[in-house]
């Protein structure tokens, strides 16, 4: 059984999306949790007008609205009341890529020896979507893959809770923790998940950058001197510089370069 979770708030207007990629699924053997900060506008009331629909497919679903610290507390909120087995995070505006994405990976195949399993995610940046990059040999590095791309064992989830002191990359810590416990990991070979890039990491990139560094020496991993720490803040701020200012199809143009030269391919959604 899985348990897949969706947490928001204030999300009216991008929350059903969610939550129809999330019924659509051929798959029926998961549970749907839904946790809400206490948004003050309309989206528990678009969360609870679904509730019909999961009680006929006999899905169970469930939102906890309460007030919460952010995002990470909110997900280990989640975890903890989770009785699946696999943990998918799959939050408002994010959506599974296809209505198969659970019956693909869970149908006839054995993961009994695995704790993480992981696949590709389709990033939409200025109408178009391509790959994440997926580098799960760089782990040490970068983000590996995708969190939207990642079911992992409950058991696993609250051995290491996200740790509330990394704003932004709680999810690649979690994931350093579970690397350096052995755990093993998967690839599924599956098109997991469909995601906008404007993420706090891809905006904000100079606090992605140096959380990314403190987090891995916390794991004890070796990183970067001061020198070239220096000079991947200087690429860091003209970067910043270019988001914040440049125009749209300038950037545009940046981007589509930057995506040939990382050989990055397009991915074609309907």
């Amino acid at each position: 059984m899985i348990t897949v979770i969706t947490v928001c708030y204030n999300e009216e207007k991008f929350i059903a999306a969610t939550i129809e990629s999330v019924l659509s699924q051929k798959y029926s053997d998961f549970e749907y949790i839904i946790k809400d900060g206490g948004s003050k506008d309309g989206t528990v009331k678009v969360a609870e007008s679904y509730r019909s629909r999961f009680k006929e497919r006999g899905i169970s679903f469930r939102i906890i609205s309460e007030p919460d610290k952010g995002l990470y507390d909110a997900m280990n909120i989640a975890v903890k009341r989770a009785v699946g087995e696999w943990i998918s995070f799959m939050n408002s505006g994010d959506c599974y890529f296809s209505d198969h994405v659970l019956s693909d990976i869970f149908e006839g195949r054995d993961w009994s020896a695995s704790d993480l399993l992981f696949g590709d995610t389709a990033e939409e940046e200025f109408g178009e979507y391509h790959y994440f990059r997926k580098c799960p040999e760089k782990i040490k590095e970068r983000m590996p893959f995708s969190h939207q791309s990642v079911f992992a064992r409950t058991r696993l989830m609250r051995s290491f809770p996200f740790d509330l002191k990394w704003k932004i990359g709680a999810d690649y810590n979690f994931l350093l923790q579970a690397y350096n416990a052995g755990c093993m990991f998967s690839d599924t070979g599956v098109l997991i998940a469909k995601v906008s890039k404007t993420g706090v990491s891809s905006v904000r990139l100079k606090d992605t950058y140096l959380e990314s560094i403190a987090i891995r020496r916390e794991n004890g991993i070796e990183t970067p001197g001061d020198e070239e720490i220096k000079k991947q803040m200087w690429s860091i701020n003209i970067r910043q510089f270019g988001m914040d200012y440049f125009p749209g199809w300038l950037k545009y143009w940046i981007r589509k370069v930057q995506r040939k030269m990382r050989h990055q391919k397009r991915v074609e959604v309907k």
